[in-house]
């Protein structure tokens, strides 16, 4: 039986980080993936980076109409959607090249296959049984279904399938109005595909301060988009042509659309891999519980990354897993004491960090809301995008900013700054006393 030090069951990034950190300590590494193609993991081939890639897109195409008006002449044409969908696969391709030839360079083991765990010191792949002194669990996540929309990659489906789509619908209803619903929404409709989001919360991103909802709901109906909340399915009909959706809010009501996208989120992918047999504990969710150093209820075995339960973003897997890394190499407990964005890029773009409003009142602070809107920022507006605002969360008594969202261009950059404000517990004035280059779109925060 071959033997490791650590084993690394999945190559997403909160895997592939983890066992490039420790093979570069010369800790001798097993990486665990299915399949080659799929080294990246959903970050890579089904989520962050082929999704953003087709937004980038469509905010070029919601642009055009402003550089029009600057005298610059843009033809706008349909969509050639098999050719964005070649140009995705040579981008995740080049990137997942990048990750293995990084790994080899680490000196770090592969093997391809499914893990399961027959004990908590060794793991069957391919029939193969290996051994470890540590392991660390990095599955990630999958699609969660919704029982009365079953999926089947035709009619109905998954955030999955946006990728394996050759032409555009005429019409798409999406249901789910996280940020996998609202970044699709602002896709198609940006291509001109007809748009209704069905929520069955109240408003859209609800892990958002209402003000952000609010706005982006605002410039959706603007774009023509249409958003049904606290609305729950009844039924669904299919009969080849279109699917029929009736859905309870004060009223019964049926919408027809040619494609429904269900994306009502994700859920951890954990219980193919034998963890009663290792003893490795989980909540009723299905996540594997960890403690603040990310080891499960066996001290030998940690997990990162989306099969825990912790903010679903590959920036958190990557930070999860350097901890992680780093207690093992140096048999400590470290923790993750750092603050950590929310990122969303619809049209107009959202991100976070810190406190929300309802948090830091819960938590008894007194607040005070600073609030700018990009209406005076001179490089939105040649941006040819001034809608939004930045607003920050400050402590009245010790003048600290507990958190921040800003909703508008380039929001999933200027953020850092807020995040790093709030990680260095910097006051609202030491903010304010920062020279921000002009004109940037980062200056928006001089105007808090």
């Amino acid at each position: 039986m071959k033997q490791y030090e650590v084993i690394v069951i999945g190559g997403g990034p909160g895997g592939y980080e983890a066992a490039l950190k420790l093979g570069d300590a010369d800790v001798k590494t097993l990486l665990v993936e299915k399949n080659k193609e799929h080294i990246g993991g959903t970050c890579l081939n089904e989520g962050c980076i082929p999704t953003k890639n087709y937004l980038q897109s469509a905010k070029f195409i919601s642009n055009i109409s402003h550089f029009n008006d600057c005298g610059v002449s843009v033809q706008t044409e349909d969509l050639n959607l098999s050719r964005l969908k070649e140009k995705t696969n040579l981008l995740k391709n080049e990137i997942r090249s990048g990750v293995v030839w990084m790994l080899e360079q680490s000196g770090v083991e592969s093997l391809y296959g499914t893990a399961h765990f027959i004990d908590n010191n060794s793991i069957e792949v391919n029939n193969q049984k290996i051994g470890f002194d540590k392991c660390i669990i990095a599955t990630g996540s999958k699609i969660g279904e919704t029982p009365l929309l079953p999926i089947d990659g035709k009619d109905i489906i998954s955030s999955d399938d946006m990728f394996k789509l050759n032409q555009l619908p005429k019409s798409i209803i999406i249901v789910g109005v996280g940020a996998i619903g609202c970044e699709a929404a602002t896709f198609f409709n940006a291509f001109g595909v007809d748009v209704t989001l069905v929520a069955r919360s109240a408003r859209l991103l609800k892990t958002e301060d209402e003000d952000i909802s609010k706005a982006l709901l605002r410039t959706f109906k603007k774009q023509n988009i249409k958003v049904i909340t606290s609305a729950n399915i009844q039924e669904v009909k299919q009969n080849g042509k279109n699917v029929e959706l009736i859905i309870q809010t004060d009223t019964i009501q049926s919408i027809k659309s040619q494609l429904v996208l269900c994306a009502t989120g994700r859920v951890p992918y954990s219980e193919a891999l034998g963890l009663e047999n290792a003893g490795v504990e989980q909540d009723e969710k299905g996540f594997i519980e960890v403690s603040p150093s990310f080891q499960t209820s066996q001290n030998n075995i940690y997990a990162v990354g989306d099969c825990i339960d912790t903010p679903a973003f590959a920036h958190t897997a990557y930070a999860e897993a350097k901890i992680t890394a780093k207690n093992i190499i140096e048999n400590m407990k470290y923790t993750n004491t750092h603050i950590t964005p929310t990122t969303i890029f619809t049209n107009p773009a959202i991100a976070s960090c810190g406190l929300k409003e309802i948090e830091a009142k819960a938590k008894g602070y007194e607040i005070e809301i600073k609030k700018a809107f990009f209406k005076v920022n001179a490089r939105a507006k040649i941006y040819g995008d001034d809608s939004g605002f930045a607003k920050i969360i400050v402590c009245v008594k010790s003048d600290m900013i507990l958190g921040a969202s800003i909703i508008g261009v380039e929001a999933t950059e200027i953020i850092h700054e807020l995040v790093l404000a709030i990680e260095k517990k910097l006051t609202y004035n030491d903010l304010k006393n920062m020279i921000h280059a002009h004109p940037t779109v980062s200056e928006i925060v001089s105007y808090l």
